[in-house]
């Protein structure tokens, strides 16, 4: 059973040891995430996951590199909506030189301005290239027309603007109140020496300064609130690219064991209703599937999918079709039960992974203050039935409040202007 421990200053360690693993994932978790800026902040937590790689007091950006390659390991970092990390992944026997690396940036990240500005150079360009992704693009838009103003609205990476305008002192000063113990998680799963972690870890976290980010609160959260709403932008591409959905179930809602096994069931899976009727019969489109997001206190399902021109008023159709049936109750008991079966395949197979149980460990820790056993999970998948599915069908599926975001070449518009959902 993973553990967790209380650290100096507020910081929590949990930890899941596994003696036949002869490798460890660490990582480093902070609470702060894209909806937690104010809107002259918004690209902060992503421009700082980039600075925190470029060089501290003590190591320069090669200098990390080079650490982490002749311990053969792999380290890299990500910036959500409701949380940032930094990882490693290495051989058992460094798991304390990569603590001490994890410490390091994470608390004495440098923010030189010449890396600063070089970054800002990365970061437009990395702009351009998710602008250049119509799979991307099209999710951002439909997030941004679900969510309307709220931050959760609001691309992770920034906006040209935000970015081009940002200034080093204002950047360096979102750190240092944000990286602080009391926001910090360290998560460590794999093979390791129990005994010693804890003395480890809190060692290393007694050589912060202990005045860093003192009084700064916990931005309060405010609740999203799902809109109604439709986006269209022309593309020169061969292909129209589109997302559809609503409101789904927040991490807190225990409606998210049963919408789980929807989305099996609806279409991210290769058996799936979607996917078997829009790809495989009807040979309309390469790739449909469905998809959900959960945060603390919201949650996205939505559809998404990329067809020919020609072909999206007839797919349109068949999804429109599909979804009715689901929401008039046409799930099998076998379906339901292929769904528990594939849901608990996947879990035994991500459980085979040292950094999956890392991240699963940390979030559950950010999002509950606990970790919910394994046991937990299946047992409230196992009770999930036919009249749980029925109910969040209801509740999900209603055409009238789906949103939709749409990108495509000319005459997209026109083809897709008078389409209404009808389920």
């Amino acid at each position: 059973m993973p553990e967790k421990y209380e650290l100096s200053d507020g910081a929590v360690l949990v930890a899941d040891l596994m003696p036949q693993s002869r490798s460890v994932s660490v990582g480093f978790w902070v609470n702060v995430g894209s909806r937690d800026e104010l809107q002259q902040q918004r690209g902060f937590s992503h421009f700082t996951e980039h600075m925190l790689f470029k060089g501290t007091r003590k190591r320069s950006c090669f200098d990390i590199a080079r650490q982490v390659d002749t311990m053969g390991g792999e380290i890299n970092g990500s910036t959500g909506k409701e949380a940032t990390d930094y990882y490693i992944n290495i051989a058992s026997p460094h798991l304390q030189n990569a603590l001490e690396l994890l410490i390091d940036i994470f608390f004495q990240s440098s923010f030189g301005r010449d890396e600063f500005e070089k970054e800002r150079l990365v970061i437009l360009d990395e702009i351009e290239l998710i602008r250049d992704d119509p799979e991307e693009l099209v999710s951002d838009l439909f997030s941004a027309v679900l969510w309307g103003e709220h931050p959760l609205g609001h691309p992770v990476i920034g906006e040209k603007e935000t970015i081009g305008a940002m200034r080093i002192k204002a950047l360096k000063e979102f750190y240092k109140l944000s990286y602080i113990p009391a926001h910090l998680v360290v998560s460590v799963a794999g093979g390791f020496e129990s005994a010693e972690l804890i003395g480890m870890v809190d060692t290393l976290l007694r050589t912060v300064d202990r005045t860093r980010g003192s009084g700064y609160p916990i931005r309060e959260r405010k609740k999203p609130v799902p809109k109604v709403g439709r986006v269209c932008h022309h593309r020169e591409l061969e292909q129209v690219y589109f997302n559809c959905g609503g409101e789904g179930c927040s991490y807190r809602d225990e409606e998210r064991y049963a919408l789980a096994l929807f989305n099996i069931i609806a279409g991210s899976s290769y058996s799936s209703r979607l996917f078997q009727r829009v790809r495989e019969r009807e040979g309309l489109c390469y790739s449909i599937g469905s998809s959900i997001v959960s945060y603390c206190d919201g949650g996205e399902f939505s559809i998404g999918f990329s067809t020919s021109l020609k072909n999206l008023p007839r797919v349109l159709e068949a999804v429109n079709r599909e979804l009715k049936l689901l929401k008039q109750g046409d799930i099998s008991v076998e379906e339901l039960e292929n769904a528990k079966a594939r849901f608990k395949g996947n879990y035994i197979l991500s459980q085979e992974s040292n950094e999956w149980k890392m991240a699963r460990m940390a979030m559950h820790e950010i999002i509950f203050g606990r970790i919910v056993p394994y046991e937990e999970t299946i047992d409230k998948i196992e009770r999930v039935n036919l009249d749980d599915l029925n109910r969040l069908a209801s509740r999900l599926l209603q055409g009238a409040l789906f949103s939709s975001a749409c990108l495509g070449p000319e005459g997209t518009e026109r083809r897709f202007h008078d389409w209404q959902f009808c389920f």
